[in-house]
């Protein structure tokens, strides 16, 4: 926590992140890093009470009984780029990796990447801004933005997400969520992505192998003849850019040379239903044995319960405000809270595990997520701004032990549906939650 206390306070986050060169510099009631710490306090409730709450528990003594009302913060707040919070996760994540201490995968970092339809408020600017969806039975517009997040599914955390428009294709944001990966690695680390169906086209893998990552993705039975006429559960293929496939890419905007040849290897895997997944991937068979390749790839489903977390735990679409800057600053400070919270619960899991070890327990226990989310406001800011290592150690240990007595159990093997369907707004503008 001290070194991302570091980050907050240091000068180059606020010149990195104030969009006018005069903004930030005169010593105000609320400045810089105060605004910073009142959005990371997760503002999910009346604007007006969280800032009241907030200045009178951390708040300077001479500002106890002094107003900051909505209408400043919400000035304040205008000059603020969200950069600031993708500063902070990035530091974040630098900091976690540079030990090279992390849960990998036979070496590899082990990540996956999906697109997430994301509901804002359903605002005119907001339309314009990110796109909508629309329903074929109406005319009725329903405010949308896109995400595409890289998270590490062995250690939980995010590693970098990108808000893009509704209608901008889920490949080519993950293109350049990719890119901005290659920026983002550390020393030799070698990453491995999972992928899941919406993802597999030629242009696409022929990218992942330009830029040298290693993946496995999960294909349809359909997707190329070679790769169904294979005859046993385990081969390598190769793809050949005919002339006819060239002329089929360019019309959809595709512009593969005819001649080009494109390599990898199908897997068949028999699910548990019975049915066949078809899987690709362009590791070895001894960088991956056909064995792994079904639990490996299960492992995907950890960005799913990310998206789950983030939406209904962190409630991450209830924005505290209706401009795209606002959208973005709330959007990426929680991304920022959700790793932070990914290490706490990893933390107090594995003290749980070591005390447990020796008990006669039916299950397995995991901190209770909700219970986590919850006390983690204030928490975080109170150990953010505490400059005594002492004192921070104390708070950081006090907060572990709050956590480790609010658990749940572990029951394997339950399946949840995810519902990809178009719902109305579950955090509306006028009835925000006033406790």
């Amino acid at each position: 926590m001290g070194y991302i206390r570091n980050i907050i306070f240091s000068e180059d986050l606020k010149k990195h992140s104030r969009l006018n060169d005069r903004d930030f510099i005169r010593n105000r009631k609320v400045g810089f890093v105060t605004l910073i710490c009142i959005i990371l306090n997760m503002i999910k409730k009346s604007t007006q009470l969280e800032l009241d709450d907030f200045m009178r528990e951390f708040g300077k003594e001479k500002n106890y009984n002094s107003t900051y009302t909505k209408q400043s913060f919400s000035e304040s707040r205008q000059k603020l780029s969200p950069k600031a919070f993708i500063m902070l996760n990035d530091g974040f994540i630098q900091k976690f990796y540079e030990d090279n201490g992390f849960k990998k995968f036979k070496g590899y970092r082990l990540l996956a990447i999906d697109g997430s339809c994301m509901e804002i408020p359903n605002t005119e600017e907001l339309i314009k801004h990110y796109g909508c969806a629309t329903n074929s039975n109406s005319e009725k517009k329903a405010a949308r933005a896109l995400s595409s997040t890289i998270f590490d599914v062995e250690n939980k955390i995010v590693i970098s997400s990108l808000l893009g428009r509704y209608d901008d294709s889920e490949r080519e944001l993950a293109k350049k969520n990719l890119d901005r990966l290659k920026n983002l690695s550390y020393g030799d680390t070698k990453d491995l992505i999972l992928f899941d169906r919406g993802y597999p086209s030629l242009d696409f893998i022929m990218y992942l192998n330009k830029r040298k990552f290693k993946y496995l993705m999960r294909v349809s039975t359909s997707f190329y003849r070679e790769e169904t006429d294979i005859k046993t559960q385990d081969e390598n293929v190769e793809i050949m850019v005919t002339k006819e496939r060239a002329k089929g890419y360019k019309k959809r905007g595709r512009l593969i040379p005819a001649g080009t040849v494109v390599n990898f290897r199908v897997l068949k895997i028999m699910l548990d239903n019975g049915e066949i997944e078809t899987l690709i991937t362009n590791l070895s068979k001894e960088e991956l044995k056909y064995e792994e390749s079904k639990e490996l790839y299960s492992k995907r489903w950890g960005i799913e319960t990310k998206f789950d977390e983030l939406k209904n735990k962190f409630q991450i679409e209830n924005y505290s405000g209706i401009k795209p800057l606002i959208i973005e600053q709330d959007f990426y400070a929680t991304l920022f809270l959700s790793n932070i919270a990914s290490i706490f619960e990893q933390e107090a899991e594995d003290e749980l595990r070591e005390e447990n070890i020796k008990k006669s327990l039916k299950y397995e226990y995991k901190i209770n997520k909700n219970i986590l989310v919850g006390k983690l406001k204030n928490s975080i800011i109170e150990m953010l701004l505490e400059n005594e290592e002492d004192k921070k150690e104390l708070l950081y240990a006090k907060f572990i032990e709050e956590i480790k007595r609010n658990v749940v159990p572990i029951k394997k093997g339950r399946v949840f549906k995810r519902d990809k369907g178009i719902s109305t707004s579950k955090h509306f503008r006028t009835q925000r939650r006033a406790l």
